[in-house]
């Protein structure tokens, strides 16, 4: 290695590692103050983007509060932006860009497996709720029976959130509004719709709970068969292109070698 690409690797590994203390000691200040500070912030939106906001973070960790989750993006975005912008080789910052990328494919496939788990786990949580209401519980005391269960399911999550919020004292329209925000389901819009409409009618919402879970097994049953008639085409591909000029080149195969010898 010449004197100047020594001088080179020297001053940028020197760069890197100021790069990094200072990016640890910031993410460090932002952390200790950073939720509060974002909190406040929080505060004096309107109440439409407060609304938004929490639900978006809510739906991307329901377990930690809002501010916190929405700063550690807010760092990590500010993180991957000032190492793009440092005097790096231009492969280290296609490096950096192709992992944020990653990272947030990762994170959005992770945000769908739980909205298909809750799917999956919804029907038996609305049976569940409707055998309390049944029992002559209020809804109230339904999801604080329900919160009381031990289990990480979504499901169970989105209630036990659901439950805390109500505890808080947020308003059950409010509750409802951002538990609808939090997961972007048909099926947590149908949920809310048929709470709201009992609480102002005086229906029996056990009895539509029942029929919302008996509609979402027939949907899930409906969409399992769907995707196994879809098998048959999706095997058509790895067939044609493996499977048969392996078959032909075995069966044709001797035959051209035949034709080839000579007699």
């Amino acid at each position: 290695m010449t004197t100047p690409d020594w001088l080179f690797a020297s001053a940028l590994g020197l760069i890197a590692l100021i790069a990094g203390v200072s990016i640890l000691a910031l993410y460090r200040l932002c952390w200790s103050q950073g939720p509060v500070l974002l909190q406040r912030l929080l505060n004096r939106c309107s109440p439409t983007w407060q609304r938004r906001l929490t639900a978006y973070a809510k739906s991307q960790d329901p377990l930690n509060e809002p501010a916190e989750v929405l700063l550690r993006q807010l760092l990590e975005m500010l993180v991957v932006v000032f190492c793009l912008l440092l005097p790096l080789p231009q492969q280290i910052r296609l490096m950096i860009l192709l992992g944020a990328i990653c990272v947030y494919l990762q994170a959005r496939a992770r945000n769908r497996a739980r909205i298909g788990r809750f799917s999956r786990q919804w029907p038996a949580c609305l049976d569940m709720l409707a055998m309390l209401l049944q029992a002559g519980l209020s809804f109230r005391a339904a999801l604080h029976a329900l919160a009381g269960l031990s289990g990480g399911s979504p499901a169970l999550v989105q209630l036990r959130v659901l439950h805390q919020q109500l505890l808080a004292g947020v308003s059950l329209d409010e509750a409802l509004v951002e538990f609808k925000l939090r997961i972007p389901h048909p099926a947590c819009n149908t949920f809310v719709a048929a709470v709201l409409q009992s609480r102002f009618t005086g229906g029996a919402l056990a009895d539509t709970l029942i029929a919302q879970a008996e509609q979402l097994r027939t949907e899930q049953q409906l969409e399992a068969e769907r995707l196994a008639q879809e098998v048959g085409v999706k095997l058509l591909l790895p067939l044609v292109t493996c499977f048969f000029p392996v078959t032909f080149l075995l069966i044709l195969g001797p035959i051209f070698i035949g034709f080839l010898q000579p007699q």
